[in-house]
């Protein structure tokens, strides 16, 4: 793992009208590993997450991502900048099919602008060939070939997941944000998923994970726990477990 941040929040704030919801926010995402976010309901961890993906602006603070400030950057810019996000609910095109929903992926990446693909020029053509023959790559490599002209939204919970993980991996993100994504699964897509993270870590993905399911944190090496909008601990999972402060505020003493 390069131990140089590929995230950085410094002193991030928030405030919904008079409700602070985050309050000098500070941690470092080391580029080449897993790092994880922990709270309780309410303490802030969607905002953050809002807030590092774009979909929210600060109040206070900056954000940097390998060095360069985003701080005010749209979700758009940031994903051609190598970030991506998933949400607590699956986010699948359902209308489409499974193998469409993954080329999607690419969409961001593509050369060809709305005029081309409306003309159907020979670049948009090219660019289509291409992310078709990637897209199927991925489906096949995710195990997804025989649901592959499924729609995405007949799919059951943990293929919906399956699927908007592959889609991620599609646009080759440096940084990948997943926001509870062991939400509604079983135990056993549960420990598919965590094989997936491990792996796309282990190829190079950064990711930064949030979850309340204590065995798939397992997979940080180093997790920060919210509380009430500040950061209370920071450390291993076992250190983090064997924090008095966090076992009283989250893991139930």
């Amino acid at each position: 793992m390069n131990d140089a941040p590929i995230l950085e929040l410094e002193r991030v704030g928030h405030a919904f009208g008079g409700l602070v919801v985050l309050r000098d926010v500070s941690f470092k995402v080391p580029a080449g590993g897993i790092s994880g976010l922990i709270g309780p309901n309410g303490s802030g961890k969607t905002t953050l997450f809002n807030i590092a993906s774009g979909f929210l602006s600060p109040k206070a603070g900056a954000i940097r991502l390998e060095g360069r400030p985003i701080t005010r950057a749209p979700v758009q810019q940031r994903c051609r900048a190598g970030m991506v996000r998933t949400f607590q609910t699956p986010k699948v095109f359902g209308h489409m099919t499974v193998a469409e929903n993954v080329a999607m992926g690419l969409y961001s990446a593509t050369r060809s602008g709305f005029f081309a693909a409306m003309l159907r020029t020979p670049a948009e053509r090219r660019e289509a060939r291409r992310m078709a023959e990637a897209a199927e790559a991925i489906v096949e490599r995710f195990g997804l070939s025989g649901i592959r002209n499924t729609r995405a939204g007949e799919l059951p919970a943990g293929q919906q997941r399956i699927v908007e993980l592959a889609r991620a991996r599609m646009a080759s993100p440096r940084l990948l944000l997943l926001d509870e994504p062991s939400s509604g699964l079983s135990h056993d897509e549960v420990q598919q998923l965590r094989e997936w993270i491990e792996i796309l870590a282990s190829e190079g993905t950064t990711i930064l994970l949030v979850s309340h399911d204590m065995g798939l944190m397992e997979v940080c090496r180093e997790v920060h726990a919210l509380y009430f909008g500040k950061i209370i601990a920071s450390g291993s999972m076992a250190d983090i477990q064997a924090n008095a402060a966090v076992r009283d505020a989250y893991l139930g003493g």
